[in-house]
């Protein structure tokens, strides 16, 4: 089975990001696998496991909830190839192929490498950064609710949190990448060992002169 996420906006849109034979985590945390640079993402906020055949989702009690298919997610529930999971102010649709093999394939780093390289340089990843909250437009008075932003102030509406559509590789991805490029280097077969040149150092090993004819 082969799960991918492919990104659906933004500055990576339309990246594919393969997900490895583990649970798969996604948030701000920097041990995370994946960290969106957006405030209304938990530090630690959903999960993603493909394993017996079947790809689950589950929300890791985010503040601002994980949407599959415009509907949020209450605790784990099954996904299919196309779905659509919005995570904060990102978006990413589900690519499942059924190779036959129940747990998903192993990653190879050239296809991650484009995340393995994209800087964490946003103050969204700051462990310190609190998570914004936002809120749904209110339909009874015809205004948008206000929403707190993490610095302090407000903008009106659910959507305009600051945070960017841009994403990261955190340690548990590193590591599984590091572990992976170790495990195929040993499986790797041993290459040709040029033997040593016997010493001439006695002369022993020196050819024979012939004698010169006279």
């Amino acid at each position: 089975m082969e799960v991918t996420l492919v990104i659906l906006e933004g500055k990576y849109k339309g990246r594919a990001i393969p997900l490895p034979e583990t649970i798969f985590l996604i948030g701000r945390d920097p041990q995370c696998h994946l960290r969106p640079h957006c405030a209304r993402v938990s530090k630690l906020h959903c999960a993603i496991a493909a394993w017996a055949g079947r790809v689950r989702v589950r929300d890791l009690r985010s503040r601002n909830g994980t949407f599959l298919n415009g509907k949020p997610i209450e605790g784990e529930v099954t996904v299919g190839n196309g779905d659509k999971l919005q995570v904060g102010s990102l978006a990413f649709a589900f690519q499942i192929k059924d190779d036959g093999m129940p747990v998903a394939a192993p990653l190879r780093e050239r296809d991650l490498a484009w995340l393995l390289e994209s800087p964490a340089d946003t103050p969204f990843l700051v462990p310190s950064y609190p998570t914004a909250t936002s809120f749904p437009e209110s339909e009874e008075a015809g205004t948008p609710e206000p929403t707190t932003n993490a610095v302090g102030g407000s903008t009106p509406g659910g959507n305009k949190i600051p945070g960017t559509k841009s994403v990261s590789a955190g340690q548990h991805l590193r590591d599984y990448v590091n572990k992976r490029t170790q495990q195929v280097k040993l499986s790797a077969p041993p290459t040709d060992v040029e033997q040593p040149v016997a010493s001439t150092r006695s002369g022993a090993n020196r050819p024979s002169r012939r004698p010169r004819k006279r």
